[in-house]
């Protein structure tokens, strides 16, 4: 709630966007997971960062943005600390390199966030089940993967416009497509586009 009232800029012309994203955004999903969430992951494009990171400074943990490129990944992070729970802005994010990477684009992402209000009047979106998917794959997490896949069953179409658009966005190799027609159970031919019809 504090992080939601602290980041509501709808007041400006233009408020810089996020989406709550991670093990808390799974939890709010419903997603099965092992063990309840350590920390906050909040996503943003880097044009958003230092609004963002304006907003929550009162909070910080450390001395502001810092580029990251640890795990084969890229973000600019900054770290905070609200009522004890610990708390991270990840702006810019990406991870691996074409045909086998992915870039988060949040203001794209927005469109098919949900949203919750975990006790706020305040809306909190969360990230798309689509991209939870698409980055435990790319991180190999395939437990995670297997739940995220099992709660994105029922509603398969609507996932599967945003995953289609994803892999459009970023080149992704064939491989990857077919590993995730796997987890959804999905025959290529079907909802994705095959890799030789782009």
């Amino acid at each position: 709630m504090r992080i939601a009232e602290a980041l509501d800029l709808s007041r400006m012309e233009q408020p810089p966007v996020w989406l709550l994203g991670g093990s808390c955004a799974l939890l709010l999903h419903n997603v099965a997971l092992g063990k309840p969430p350590a920390d906050i992951d909040l996503y943003a494009d880097l044009e958003d960062a230092v609004l963002l990171h304006q907003a929550l400074s009162c909070y910080s943990a450390d001395e502001g943005p810092e580029e990251d490129y640890s795990g084969n990944c890229y973000s600019r992070r900054s770290r905070y600390l609200v009522c004890g729970v610990k708390v991270e802005l990840v702006c810019g994010f990406r991870i691996g390199v074409p045909p086998f990477g992915y870039t988060v684009d949040v203001h794209t992402l927005l469109r098919y966030a949900p949203v919750s209000r975990i006790n706020t009047l305040r809306p909190i979106r969360l990230m798309p089940l689509a991209h939870e998917l698409l980055y435990n794959m790319l991180r190999g997490r395939m437990e995670r993967c297997r739940a995220i896949a099992g709660r994105m069953h029922s509603s398969r179409q609507l996932h599967t416009l945003l995953l289609n658009k994803l892999a459009d966005q970023n080149g992704l190799a064939s491989s990857c497509l077919a590993e995730l027609h796997g987890l959804l159970r999905q025959p290529p031919e079907t909802e994705f586009r095959k890799e030789t019809a782009r």
